[in-house]
C-alpha cells in the first residue's frame, strides 16, 4: 500500500474532534512505518559493514590493508577479513605481474604482427640521442619491472604518509599500480640511457655495444630506484632498434653495408688461413718425423757396423795371420761366388794359348770348362 493510499480520506472513518480523521491510526501507521525504515536501514548498514569485512586478493596481487589511513599489514591471495570501512582498507597491488614501459615507440596491438603507433614528437624527442663523438642516434628500448614492495610502491612515491588515508585512491591507478611509479621509471630510464649512449660512439651504440648498454641500464636504473626506496625491481632492459635517425640513415646503411663486407672478407680469409697453416704444420711433423726415423736408422746401423768392425778387429789382433787368410777367403768366396765360368791359372804355368779353346768361347759364354 503506497503512502498515498495510507493518508487517502476515509469518509467513514471517525475523530474523536469531529473531523473526519481518525488520528490514533494515522499515528499508528506512521510509528509503523518509521519502524519498518529504521529495521531496514540498519539491515542495510549491518549488510554494508558485513560486506566491507570480506575481501580477495587474486593469486598475483598482494593486499596492503591501512588502518585509518596507516599501514596495518601487508596480506597475501585469498579471501581475507578486515575491520569494516572505514576503519580499515585494502589496496591489491599486482606483484607477480610483469610490467612494461616503452621509450621512443608505442605498441599499439602486441601478437604475431605486432602494430605500433605513430610516431609522434615525444616518442622522437625520447628516442633521439647525442652520442659521445657528436653523433645522431635513434634509440627505442623496453623496460620490464616487478614490484617488489608493495608497500612501499603505493607511498613511497608520489605523497607523504600524512595525506594516504584521503588521497590515495586518487594516487592509483585501475590495476593497482602507483601512477607515480611508471612515471619515475620514465624519468630515470631516459635519464641513464641518455647517459651511456654520450659516454659512447656512435659505431658503439648502433652494433656492438647494444648488449653492454641494456645490461648498464639495467644496473643504473635500479641502482637510482633503490635510492628512492620505490619497492621496485627491474626485470629487464632491451634495447629495441637502434638506428641512425632518418635523414643520415640510408648514409648509415652503406656504411654498415660496407663494413659487413668487410668482415666477410676478413672471415674467409681467416678461414683460408685456418685451413693452410694445419695442412703446412701436418707436412712439416711429417717430415720431421721421417728425418727423425732417418737418423734413428743411420746411426743404429752405423752402431752395428762400427761394433762388428770392433769384434774383428779385436780377433784380428790375437791371430793376425789367421785372421787375414779368413778375411781373404770370404772375400774370394763373396766374389767368385756371383762368377758363371771360372779360369783359374796356375802360377807355373808359362803359356796359356794350348789350353785355352778360344773357339768355343762367345761373349756370352767365353770359355767352357774350368783347366788348372
Amino acid at each position: 500500500m503506497s503512502n498515498r493510499d495510507r493518508f487517502e480520506y476515509d469518509p467513514r472513518a471517525r475523530s474523536n474532534h469531529g473531523d473526519g480523521i481518525d488520528r490514533d491510526a494515522l499515528l499508528g501507521k506512521l510509528s509503523g512505518d518509521l519502524m519498518k525504515g529504521a529495521l531496514l536501514l540498519a539491515f542495510l548498514v549491518l549488510a554494508f559493514f558485513l560486506y566491507t569485512c570480506f575481501y580477495r586478493v587474486d593469486a598475483s596481487d598482494q593486499g596492503v590493508v591501512l588502518r585509518f589511513g596507516k599501514h596495518a599489514r601487508t596480506v597475501e591471495t585469498g579471501l581475507q577479513l578486515k575491520l569494516p570501512w572505514p576503519i580499515e582498507s585494502v589496496y591489491t597491488v599486482p606483484v607477480k605481474r610483469v610490467q612494461s614501459e616503452e621509450f621512443g615507440f608505442a605498441t599499439v596491438e602486441a601478437g604475431r604482427n605486432t602494430t605500433y603507433a605513430k610516431k609522434s614528437n615525444r616518442m622522437l624527442e625520447v628516442a633521439d640521442m647525442l652520442t659521445g663523438d657528436l653523433n645522431l642516434a635513434h634509440v627505442e628500448w623496453i623496460v620490464q619491472y616487478r614490484i617488489s614492495d608493495p608497500y612501499k610502491s603505493l607511498f613511497n612515491l608520489g605523497g607523504d604518509d600524512s595525506g594516504l588515508w584521503t588521497s590515495s585512491m586518487q594516487r592509483l591507478t585501475q590495476d593497482g599500480i602507483n601512477p607515480a611509479i611508471p612515471d619515475t621509471i620514465q624519468d630515470v630510464s631516459e635519464t641513464v640511457m641518455r647517459k651511456l649512449v654520450g659516454d659512447r660512439s656512435v659505431d658503439a651504440v648502433l652494433t656492438l655495444g647494444r648488449e653492454e648498454i641494456a645490461a648498464q641500464a639495467k644496473v643504473d636504473i635500479q641502482a637510482m630506484l633503490d635510492e628512492f626506496d620505490a619497492g621496485v625491481d627491474i626485470v629487464m632492459v632491451k634495447l629495441q632498434t637502434t638506428s641512425p635517425p632518418e635523414p643520415v640513415k640510408e648514409a648509415f646503411q652503406e656504411v654498415n653495408r660496407a663494413r659487413q663486407n668487410k668482415e666477410r672478407v676478413v672471415n674467409e680469409a681467416e678461414g683460408e688461413r685456418n685451413r693452410q697453416i694445419p695442412a703446412a704444420r701436418g707436412r712439416r711433423d711429417q717430415l720431421i718425423s721421417e728425418a727423425e726415423g732417418y737418423k734413428a736408422n743411420v746411426t743404429q746401423e752405423t752402431v752395428g757396423l762400427v761394433s762388428a768392425f770392433s769384434a774383428k778387429l779385436a780377433e784380428y789382433e790375437k791371430a793376425p795371420e789367421v785372421t787375414r787368410q779368413r778375411l781373404y777367403l770370404e772375400a774370394m768366396q763373396e766374389v767368385l761366388g756371383n762368377v758363371g765360368g771360372k779360369t783359374i791359372v796356375d802360377q807355373s804355368l808359362n803359356q796359356m794359348l794350348p789350353i785355352l779353346n778360344l773357339n768355343n768361347g762367345s761373349p756370352g759364354n767365353p770359355l767352357r770348362g774350368t783347366n788348372r
